[in-house]
């Protein structure tokens, strides 16, 4: 421990007089004695399992390292997990077959712990919380060579983005930029410690297998990052299966997953046998017609050198049609920042108009990320200083890719401040724990996006939900009164945004027709409706199945940790943390081998043989007439102690362990000599790497094994030895290697051949995956099989089949440029470049259908609305709103159009749509 705090002292540490920009950290930070610089390890392979059920996901995830340095070391892994999940069990396997498990407690003792067996030269471990979405595990005595396998186990409510269930796998934590002030001592010591380590891991397998159980049935399940392949389940149309395999960790995983019914409440029920209680889960996503209201709309977009490239073009695509899709009645700014800030109209917002709409759109077009580090705190102290424009709610939207350490600054000055934010997070490692937390403590909402994904819609989604007014005072009605304890402090709803509650409370059999109520103001009046209570419930004995149970208690010691004056004292937090075995910021797993290194005796795990076959069965140089393995060399023969032959071959050859001990004096003769190549084995060195850039685990697994291999195991390997079958393997798989990855990409234009033309068939289709093996459903065909329809989804348009996609989503954002603020439509040479509207074409159809002249802006709204509903109508999310004003526009027009048969909107556009339905000529 005192080795690990020195290097620590001596890592770079950010200076609080010039903020720096941090990189991203994903691996193991080595610690070494005489306070030389730590090493980065980064992870061999990153595995997770998960399982769906309504909207709460549990998460099983396996993450690989190697420790390649040749000395005993102190280890700690820095990872991300998305904000708001429930940790709750932590194992640790070495590669000699040694396990431990972890138990929360109190932090200050965990880290005493952990220290005293460390001192004891005991396998141990301790995972704690850096910050909301950052975490840690330290692992202790990790030897030369050896493999260890981290497992978590967690579990988090997911949300609702673009009617979608959305499940985010994250890979590496994100940069963060260090301002000059503001950070709290915690967040001082968090960045300086993980500050120097960084990597993305590329040759790092990741892989994701996700089971989806939703009881109103899967629509479809889409990826915006990866390729997936996907199995549903023949006699539950409810289950499907859906597996990712990439290489590297630079994207995170993510899985839009489509319910057949979304906005179906349920209520779920968890019963824990062993504690002999209940836990009640209310999922529901409202949707009702809520009172719009006047906004002052504040666009804040990160322009630092981390948004640079696709992000901050992404970001300005998007700004365009939110500005278009603005209400017209409304007040409206825009803030760029970075290290600095500047803003669009210094005096304040203005109202919105043509001439305002295109001094933005000029503005906008200009921008560039190259405002330095993310220092989202100051403009934000400023836009929120700004008295608010008088018969109008200001709402605040913020584009980030939140990448910022002086998080709770930021959380604490929003809360102050009765103002929602809509905070939307861009590309992967973004921290989920700022995005989140700004809007939590804001009472407005988040969402993701991936690099490449589409954002409009997710812009044009959160303009819908600011504009409109959301059900406040929520309150949960629950069947069992009292309860031993519930939410006290519930988020308004949201339409289309996911909403939950929990309770826990003595399990005893409730009653038939039991219901749980919620009411809530919906501004006109009060909102109350019933859902039912199901007569299944799901009965668990063991702590780390209770999913339910894990996630009351980290929703109950977030929601009490984050009210203004916090409602639970840290002494309360460590008491619920450690009797629901949930960790938090004030606790700590520990994992220690409370048994010494020693395995019991008569014990053999596999790892343990398969390691050592590996060591025995390698022939080394000439001797026995095999080539040296490629970027190996022995500094000495291994094999003279046993007479200069394969002491595995002499045991095979034996075949009996009275013939096994003739070649040495005894067990423990035997112990010697292959304590003897121990020593050996660290003098062999890498001399050359192979051809494909590959590790070579052998390497490592000899290591491993003799260094883990103490006295008992060796004994045990010994008497075993001779009933062991000899099978002649590869350097790679002498060790269990030679497994490859396929990488999977979403990057059309990078992608294999083969693999461009599995994703084009997916568009029609299905495929079958040559690495799976088995046939993968499409997602675009499952969802058209289940409507009828042409499927719509911004993960559909993300992923894209060709270049047509991608065009076509240009001619989109292209289209409506072209709309005045207004919602309104004119003749322009790019409009006729776009869908080949001129003014013969309109002049021909007024004088056709009234007789006589009538206002061209009313033909070209309504020809350009039709096309929209045509063309494109899986996109109608990101031109909904504009489409909405263009309809509202053409009403308050009606005296130019109607008559001759058109006495509505609904009609002109029919005829609209009829008369355009052939390219004009």
């Amino acid at each position: 421990r005192e080795l690990f705090c020195r290097s620590v002292l001596q890592l770079p540490i950010p200076s609080l007089s010039r903020p720096r920009q941090l990189r991203a950290m994903s691996g193991l930070i080595v610690t070494r004695d005489g306070g030389a610089p730590a090493e980065r390890v980064p992870p061999k392979s990153v595995h997770v399992d998960v399982d769906v059920v309504e909207r709460i996901a549990r998460h099983r995830l396996a993450q690989t390292f190697v420790n390649t340095s040749p000395s005993c070391v102190e280890a700690a892994y820095v990872f991300p997990l998305l904000d708001g999940a429930a940790i709750s069990a932590l194992r640790v396997l070495f590669s000699s077959g040694k396990e431990i498990l972890g138990e929360v407690r109190e932090r200050a003792a965990a880290e005493a712990a952990f220290n005293d067996a460390m001192s004891r030269g005991l396998r141990t471990a301790m995972l704690r919380e850096e910050s909301g979405d950052v975490f840690r595990t330290s692992i202790g005595n990790l030897g030369p060579g050896e493999e260890v396998e981290v497992s978590l186990e967690y579990c988090l409510e997911l949300p609702v983005i673009d009617q979608a269930v959305r499940l985010t796998i994250p890979s590496h934590v994100a940069p963060r930029y260090c301002p000059s002030d503001g950070m709290t001592a915690a967040e001082v010591c968090s960045q300086a410690a993980i500050s120097g380590y960084s990597s993305t891991a590329p040759g790092a397998a990741f892989a994701a297998k996700v089971e989806v159980n939703m009881a109103g049935g899967v629509c479809s399940v889409e990826s915006p990052t990866h390729a997936v392949a996907l199995t549903r389940h023949a006699a539950e149309s409810g289950k499907i299966l859906a597996e990712v395999q990439c290489s590297g960790l630079q994207c995170d995983i993510v899985l839009a997953i489509f319910p057949r019914e979304l906005f179906r409440p349920v209520v779920v029920r968890e019963v824990h046998t062993a504690r002999g209680t209940e836990a009640l889960m209310l999922s529901l996503v409202p949707r009702f017609e809520a009172l719009t209201q006047r906004i002052e709309a504040v666009f804040l977009l990160d322009c630092s050198c981390s948004m640079d490239g696709q992000r901050i073009e992404q970001a300005k695509r998007a700004t365009q049609i939110f500005l278009r899709s603005l209400p017209t009645d409304c007040f409206f700014n825009i803030v760029l920042f970075g290290s600095d800030y500047k803003i669009l109209y210094r005096h304040g917002s203005v109202a919105y108009s043509q001439v305002s709409l295109q001094e933005a759109t000029a503005y906008v077009d200009n921008i560039s990320a190259d405002m330095g580090g993310t220092n989202i705190l100051d403009p934000l102290s400023s836009t929120l200083a700004q008295p608010p424009i008088t018969g109008t709610q200001r709402q605040i939207f913020v584009l980030t890719d939140g990448q910022v350490s002086n998080q709770q600054a930021v959380i604490d000055l929003v809360r102050v401040h009765r103002c929602r934010i809509f905070s939307i997070g861009i590309g992967s490692g973004v921290s989920t724990a700022l995005v989140n937390g700004v809007a939590r403590a804001s009472e407005g909402c988040a969402a993701f996006v991936q690099d490449r994904e589409g954002l409009e819609a997710v812009c044009v989604d959160m303009l819908r939900k600011a504009s409109s007014c959301s059900i406040a005072d929520v309150t949960v009605s629950w069947p069992v009164v009292p309860a031993l304890r519930s939410q006290t402090r519930l988020q308004p709803m949201l339409a289309g945004e996911g909403f939950s509650a929990f309770t826990l409370f003595p399990h005893s059999p409730l009653p038939e027709g039991a219901v749980v109520k919620v009411t809530g103001d919906l501004g006109t009046g009060r909102l109350e409706f019933e859902v039912p209570v199901p007569s299944s419930e799901t009965v668990v004995d063991r702590g780390s199945e209770a999913v339910l149970h894990h996630m009351f208690a980290r929703r109950l010691l977030a929601e009490m940790q984050e009210a203004d004056p916090p409602t639970m004292s840290p002494s309360d937090a460590v008491q619920l943390s450690v009797a629901y075995s949930v960790l938090c910021a004030h606790t700590a797993f520990v994992a220690m081998d409370r048994h010494g290194t020693e395995m019991p005796t008569g014990v053999v795990k596999a790892s343990d043989l398969a390691a050592l076959r590996g060591l025995f069965t390698w022939p080394m140089g000439s001797r026995h007439g095999a080539k040296m393995p490629t970027g190996l060399a022995p500094c000495r023969d291994p094999y003279s102690a046993w007479g200069g032959r394969n002491p595995f071959l002499l045991m095979r050859a034996a075949g009996t362990r009275n013939s096994l001990e003739g070649q040495c004096s005894n067990i423990d003769d035997l112990v010697a000599k292959t304590t003897m190549l121990r020593s050996i084995s660290t003098e062999f060195r890498v001399v050359s790497r192979p051809a494909d850039g590959s590790h070579l685990p052998s390497v490592a697994g000899v290591r491993s094994a003799i260094v883990e291999g103490a006295l008992g195991m060796l004994r045990r390997v010994a008497r075993v030895a001779a009933a062991l079958p000899f099978i002649p393997v590869s350097l790679r798989a002498s060790l269990g290697g030679g497994h490859s990855t396929r990488a999977a990409t979403v990057a059309v234009g990078a992608l294999p051949q083969q693999e461009r033309q599995q994703q084009q068939q997916q568009a029609h289709g299905s495929v079958t995956d040559p690495e799976i093996g088995r046939e993968a459903a499409s997602p675009l065909a499952a969802m058209a099989s289940a409507s009828g329809q042409q499927p719509c989804g911004r993960a559909a348009v993300a992923i894209g089949t060709g270049g047509e996609s991608v065009s076509k989503l240009a001619r989109l954002e292209a289209l409506l440029r072209l709309a005045d603020f207004d919602g309104s439509f004119k003749h322009s040479p790019e409009l006729r470049a776009l869908i080949g509207l001129d003014v013969t074409w309109t002049s021909a159809w007024a004088q056709e259908q009234w007789g006589g002249v009538v206002a061209s802006q009313v033909l070209v709204t309504a020809v350009v609305l039709a096309h929209l509903t045509r063309e494109f109508a899986g996109d109608r999310a990101t031109w909904d709103l504009v489409a909405s004003k263009s309809r509202e526009w053409l009403r308050s027009q009606e005296n130019l159009w109607r008559g001759s048969g058109i006495d509505s909107v609904d009609v002109l556009l029919e005829v609209a749509a009829a008369r355009s339905a052939q390219p004009p000529q």
